[in-house]
């Protein structure tokens, strides 16, 4: 009688199909990893997330059949995984020391409260005061000697400025370095919120023209920078 109670061969065509289905399904991920990079149909932190996911499952699948660590001691897969761990902390120790902690170096609230006048020229988007109350520009214009006047658009007669609700601030900022920048109101009554990735990450610079509900300054906002290694919070600097 043999010792054993599962066929040889029929063991070996198992683990066959195994290494086949495993090896399909990386080769299914890393064209998911490929499609996200190139199509970019996603934001920054969405795409590090998936390919995040992505590099776990092959790493897991990998390491587990293809090193042969599932049929192996369990002693080996410490060994292993200790020296990943290592690693791991090696290469973040790397990035927090050469890493520059950002500085928020200028940031300012202030209202908008440019008066109209006549005879001035305006593009659309800007921004005026008429009698405590607040309009935008629908167009590039050249402003007549009323505010109510119409402007000529080729063969008929507009209104160029549109009252809004809220009072236009601008929100400047410079930061040293950073690849995120957050910007949200400390009041409820007043909301506001800014995120975004800046295209360079030395020496940012930004501006934003909103709609705030009060007159505001600084000291009612918090400012926050991301860098590699550091998040920091440029409450009032």
């Amino acid at each position: 009688m043999s010792g054993h109670s599962e066929d040889p061969v029929q063991e070996e065509s198992k683990r066959f199909f195994t290494f086949f289905n495993l090896s399909m399904l990386l080769v299914a991920i890393t064209g998911i990893e490929i499609v996200i990079i190139y199509v970019r149909s996603f934001e920054g932190l969405t795409i590090i997330t998936i390919l995040s996911a992505c590099s776990v499952i092959k790493f897991i699948g990998v390491m587990t059949w293809f090193m042969h660590l599932r049929w192996d001691k369990i002693l080996n897969t410490v060994l292993f995984l200790m020296g990943l761990v290592i690693a791991a902390f090696t290469y973040f120790a790397v990035i927090y020391m050469a890493d520059e902690t950002p500085v928020v170096e200028k940031f300012a609230v202030s209202p908008l409260e440019q008066e109209w006048k006549s005879d001035s020229d305006y593009k659309s988007g800007d921004f005026v005061k008429v009698d405590e109350n607040f309009y935008i520009s629908e167009i590039d214009h050249k402003s007549p000697e009323n505010f109510e006047s119409p402007i000529s658009m080729g063969d008929k007669m507009v209104s160029a400025w549109k009252k809004v609700k809220g009072i236009p601030h601008q929100i400047t900022w410079k930061v040293s370095t950073g690849d995120l920048i957050e910007i949200n109101s400390l009041k409820p009554e007043n909301p506001f919120f800014h995120l975004y990735h800046p295209t360079e990450t030395e020496n940012i610079e930004g501006a934003k023209i909103s709609l705030l509900s009060q007159n505001v300054s600084a000291e009612d906002f918090r400012i926050k920078v991301r860098s590699e290694a550091f998040w920091v919070d440029g409450l009032n600097q």
